[in-house]
């Protein structure tokens, strides 16, 4: 009986011209002993934390099986054309039993991206679990090449068997809401509609207005839980926080799941009414009473988080316009859960101070110009107010009639070595 042949995938080479010569007539007849068939003796898989029978399923390999240099070859290219991994080399010899001792040597992909299971009816969470039993790698994470993500939504059917969800499954990309990364959801071809939303245990929120607030994800996309809890997160919780009530809770959700569409039923806690208690303004030298004044945060009232946000924004502008340009607010909440109270920090970051470098004007006759120089109170070398554009035009207005020009337009420019602003004004009659 013939004994297969040492093989690698990769042979190395030597210098000289008659080695080289040897080492061709060599591999022509490891190439052609390489056609002959021998029974598959043992398989190792080195290299990957994935489990080694998922490897041998995937490259279809089995123990005992008669194999060649080709079917070897088949079965890395399978290996190759899943998706799951980087790379894939391989050696082989005579094993103690007179057949093939194979070798796998693989590569996983690291280059993982986040997912999700979005199938309506189905456990998230179970599915994840019975995934990460045969590949530890992707847990809520697959590789990005879009090969692995066929590669995994076929084994998803396959597990879920009956044809459920009586369609095949696809990964579609989207950006993660959370994160704003890369994102791959396996769900259905054809997702089911969204036909009625149920809301139980609302009192402050009538259904009418629940319903109207989530009638354009209802109407626009598909049912998949997450993002329809995305959407409860981001426009009925802030719905309820307009209303000073916090700790509002969704859920859990109950769905009906019809032929094509689903009937969504949320429960809803709406919890206590917060008041506010304290508003706190932090930073260098900040013109705190300014800012108090134009925030005008009524303290001991319901906290408005709408309202408590438009006053941290005029707050802002109140400090942009004393020559701090490019300053930024940033609120932090702190609740006291045992009387139902909310603390607001602000914290300020001022930036430079920008000053005022020269006024343009453009489209005015020699009188105008005049009479709008004469009005323009900001100095060059003043503290930059962005907002002074506006103030003198009402004044300027006042003593012409805006109606003989068309349009006029208020540009700012920014000197691009000094933090110096200037005004451009465009008149067009």
């Amino acid at each position: 009986m013939h004994h297969p042949p040492v093989s690698r995938k990769l042979l190395l080479s030597y210098p000289q011209l008659v080695m080289k010569v040897w080492i061709c007539v060599c591999l022509s007849l490891l190439s052609i002993r390489g056609q002959e068939t021998f029974p598959l003796e043992s398989v190792s898989v080195d290299g990957t934390e994935h489990n080694r029978d998922i490897v041998l399923a995937i490259a279809d390999l089995s123990i005992g099986a008669p194999i060649n240099l080709p079917k070897i070859e088949e079965a890395c290219q399978k290996l190759q054309d899943s998706g799951l991994f980087q790379s894939i080399n391989y050696r082989y010899k005579p094993g103690p039993g007179k057949g093939y001792a194979l070798t796998l040597i693989i590569g996983d992909q690291l280059n993982l991206v986040d997912a999700a299971i979005d199938i309506p009816g189905a456990q998230e969470s179970e599915l994840w679990a019975w995934l990460t039993t045969k590949f530890p790698l992707f847990d809520r994470k697959v590789p990005e090449a879009p090969a692995a993500h066929q590669f995994i939504a076929r084994k998803l059917e396959e597990h879920l068997k009956d044809g459920f969800p009586n369609q095949p499954l696809v990964a579609e990309l989207e950006n993660n809401m959370q994160t704003g990364s890369l994102l791959v959801s396996f769900q259905p071809a054809t997702l089911p509609r969204i036909s009625t939303i149920h809301f139980t245990g609302n009192q402050a929120i009538s259904k009418e207005e629940l319903n109207q607030i989530l009638a354009k994800t209802a109407q626009e996309s598909g049912y998949i839980e997450r993002h329809f809890r995305a959407a409860l997160e981001m426009n009925v919780r802030r719905a309820y926080e307009d209303r000073a009530m916090y700790r509002v809770e969704f859920g859990p959700l109950q769905v009906q799941r019809n032929e094509q569409s689903v009937n969504v039923t949320v429960p809803i806690t709406e919890g206590p009414e917060f008041m506010l208690a304290k508003a706190e303004f932090v930073g260098d030298d900040l013109p705190v009473v300014t800012l108090q004044k134009a925030a005008d945060l009524k303290i001991g009232a319901p906290a408005n988080w709408t309202r408590i946000e438009q006053g941290i924004w005029d707050a802002e502008r109140a400090l942009k316009r004393t020559g701090f340009f490019e300053a930024t607010a940033l609120p932090e909440k702190n609740f006291h859960d045992g009387n139902n109270t909310l603390d607001v920090r602000v914290t300020f970051n001022r930036g430079p101070l920008f000053r005022f470098s020269q006024l343009r004007l453009r489209g005015l006759s020699a009188a105008q110009e005049k009479q709008a120089r004469k009005i323009w109170k900001l100095n060059p070398g003043d503290p930059f107010d962005y907002g002074y554009a506006s103030d003198f035009l009402q004044a300027f207005f006042q003593t012409v009639k805006a109606e003989q020009f068309r349009k006029f337009d208020v540009q700012m420019f920014r000197d691009p070595e000094k933090p110096l602003m200037g005004f451009e004004l465009i008149f067009v009659q």
